[in-house]
């Protein structure tokens, strides 16, 4: 049935590439195709409705995995109003429904989706995030659900068998080992539908504790008996209230323990747990991030300029058109950015986030790279979508409705006013939506992105929320599956030609009972370019991407060398291996004696350098354009310098190279002293 299709679409292909064009990369495939019907339906009413409970269009996420180990992913949609569904990898694009045979129909407002192996046998089990519209529902409506894979095509649910049958405002779950004790613990990101109001968050300063738990963020610690406990408290895991819309885990510092970052929207700040490795975080948000998106939503965590630091993407709402951004952007006035700032707020704005790393802070260059407006948007994800060796950014966005249109809201609240609920339920059926395309950025290797979002066949407008990366077919290619409201969810299979762009797929077969390898990090050397992954397959917004790891290697026919640190410190190098094909690496085969992280292939602050050498000057104490701390700090740095360069130059007095010197060392022994 595909022959004509696929035929057509070489044509369009050959043709585009005689008229100069750049083909594209990624082509929709229809459900007719693919056999993916589900749709995240959400049905309102005068009494249900945006008005009513602004959450009702937060959407749902989608898990990749193999469920049945016969070497192709398979996909899992959350549904809020629908059952989510279960679809089987049949192989070329083509998927089959199993969700009644398998077991895993759902009744409740399902949101995030995730995947792992939590009973270490060997097949993927799928934890689903459950909440409720406008804070409401019962406790047992709300209960996170398990689904225990059976190994033979069906799932038990056993959420409360294994303590994890969570009654909180769930918005997406990942596992990590935080504590290195080689058991996958738990970590929920919770909202707070019932305070949406943010009275509490809004009129008190940061820190105050809430009493609605079921908005609280919780970390389960796994027993290794088939049980997890709530450990949140003594872990450090504030107890406030949130608006969680992203979570994702990567090792921020590069210390070699997992770390979390928690995207919330609005109040409060962001939050960085940084693990100190005693079974406690810290929150390290308001010293390395100078500010965050504010009303952030989904949020990835990977080395987009390839220099070994994990660098930060988070998404938010603000639309590239100037016309749109003046209907929207009456929030954050200055009469309440100084009273937030006189609560104990941080700084953030309206805009998406991109945090580079400087080896332990962060600078946020979303607009110098071009990526700071995408509309209402929700998923962001790091990943090389052509394989030239360079991260590209996806992006999701679309809102059924525009409620913070501020024309709609003058209309809204006078009818309020005049107690005419009628008009204002008029005003919401006229409402505008955010019904715009997706977006994909092309990394240009300098710090800044392009948008080839036409050229690359996103051009369908919509809804678009959970989304996850996935090479659908083992072609050596990133497809992506997207989960949409009111509308089939999106299979984008990735039609590129390029044959001389190659890749490399890595599976990791980690030691039980982390069969997964979670929390290992990879270094690939080609061709003297570095690349660096951390395996965390929790990404975006309430998704779970395929946990096979994919390089894009561009030109390079061989990969010199591929470093694997797993979690318990062991390490494996693999050098000379042949591209283009799958590679599965066994922590079984790694050196025995455990070894410390191998540290970031580009330095902190500084890179080594040899000193410079200035002619000798008499140092004077009434020049006084140098200050007599530096000159102090000459003397003693003097001898280095000789040590350094074999030479006997001397600091000058002046205000000129030698004292410039003087502070650059100053600043080099600082950074020096503070990775101690």
């Amino acid at each position: 049935m595909l022959r004509a299709p696929l035929a057509s679409l070489g044509l369009l292909l050959l043709l585009a590439c005689a008229k100069g064009e750049q083909p594209t990369v990624f082509t929709l495939r229809s459900p007719r195709q693919t056999g993916v019907t589900f749709e995240n339906t959400i049905t309102t009413n005068d009494t249900f409705n945006v008005q009513k409970d602004v959450y009702i269009y937060n959407g749902a996420g989608v898990a990749v995995g193999d469920i049945d180990n016969d070497g192709l992913p398979d996909l899992f949609f959350s549904g809020n109003m629908v059952s989510s569904r279960l679809y089987r990898n049949k192989g070329n694009m083509q998927f089959e429904d199993i969700t009644e045979r398998a077991g895993v129909h759902t009744n409740r407002w399902c949101t995030g989706a995730t995947m792992v192996d939590i009973n270490d046998d060997g097949y993927l089990d799928i934890y689903v995030s459950v909440s409720a519209p406008g804070g409401g529902g019962k406790g047992a409506d709300r209960a996170n659900l398990l689904f225990i894979n059976n190994g033979n095509g069906t799932f038990t649910e056993a959420a409360r068998a294994y303590g994890i049958a969570d009654t909180s405002y769930t918005t997406h779950a990942v596992f990590l080992d935080y504590n290195h004790d080689g058991f996958l613990d738990l970590f929920l990101l919770n909202n707070s539908p019932r305070d949406f109001a943010r009275g509490a968050a809004d009129e008190h300063p940061l820190g105050l504790r809430s009493q609605s738990s079921e908005g609280w963020n919780t970390l389960y610690r796994n027993n290794g008996d088939g049980s997890l406990t709530d450990v949140s408290q003594q872990a450090g895991i504030l107890r406030q209230i949130g608006y969680g819309l992203g979570v994702v885990v990567a090792d921020v510092n590069r210390d070699g323990r997992p770390d979390i970052y928690v995207s919330n929207d609005v109040s409060p700040n962001d939050a960085l747990y940084v693990n100190n490795g005693d079974g406690t975080f810290t929150d390290k948000a308001a010293a390395w991030l100078r500010h965050t998106s504010i009303a952030g939503m989904g949020v990835d965590i990977a080395d987009f300029n390839n220099d070994g630091w994990p660098d930060i993407v988070q998404m938010d709402m603000l639309p590239a058109a100037a016309e749109q951004r003046k209907r929207m952007s009456g929030y954050l006035s200055y009469a309440r950015r100084s009273d937030q700032r006189r609560r104990g707020f941080r700084d953030d704005y309206d805009a998406n986030a991109l945090q580079l790393s400087n080896g332990g802070v962060f600078s946020e260059i979303a607009n110098l790279a071009g990526t700071a407006a995408t509309d209402w948007s929700w998923s962001a994800l790091f990943a090389d979508f052509d394989n030239d060796g360079r991260k590209d950014i996806f992006v999701t966005s679309g809102y059924p409705k525009a409620p913070n249109d501020l024309d709609y809201q003058a209309a809204v609240s006078a009818a309020h006013r005049n107690s005419n609920e009628a008009a204002a339920r008029d005003q919401l059926r006229e409402l505008r939506s955010y019904r715009v395309p997706n977006h994909l950025f092309r990394n240009n290797g300098d710090l800044t992105f392009s948008d080839m979002s036409k050229q690359w066949g996103m051009t369908q407008p919509g809804y678009s929320y959970g989304a996850a990366y996935v090479d659908l077919n083992n072609d050596g290619k990133l497809d992506l599956v997207v989960n949409n409201i009111d509308a089939p969810a999106s299979i984008y299979e990735n039609v590129q030609r390029d044959t001389a762009a190659h890749y490399l797929t890595v599976v990791l077969e980690g030691a039980p009972p982390n069969r997964r390898g979670l929390g290992t990090s990879l270094v690939l050397t080609a061709d003297g370019r570095r690349q660096y992954l951390y395996h965390s397959p929790y990404r975006g917004f309430m998704s779970t991407m395929d946990d096979r790891e994919h390089f894009g290697l561009g030109g390079s026919r061989r990969v010199d060398s591929l470093v694997v640190n797993w979690p318990d410190g062991r390490t494996q190098v693999l050098t000379n291996l042949d591209v283009d094909r799958l590679l599965t690496v066994r922590q079984s085969d790694a050196s025995a004696a455990p070894r410390r992280p191998a540290p970031p292939f580009a330095a902190l602050l500084f890179q080594p350098t040899v000193a410079p050498r200035y002619p000798p000057h008499r140092i004077t104490r009434s020049n006084p354009s140098c200050p007599t701390s530096l000159l102090a700090r000459g003397r003693r740095l003097r001898s280095r310098t000789s040590m350094a360069t074999g030479s006997t130059t001397s600091l000058s007095a002046g205000g000129g190279p030698a004292c410039r010197a003087s502070s650059f060392y100053r600043g080099k022994t600082a950074a020096s002293s503070s990775r101690r």
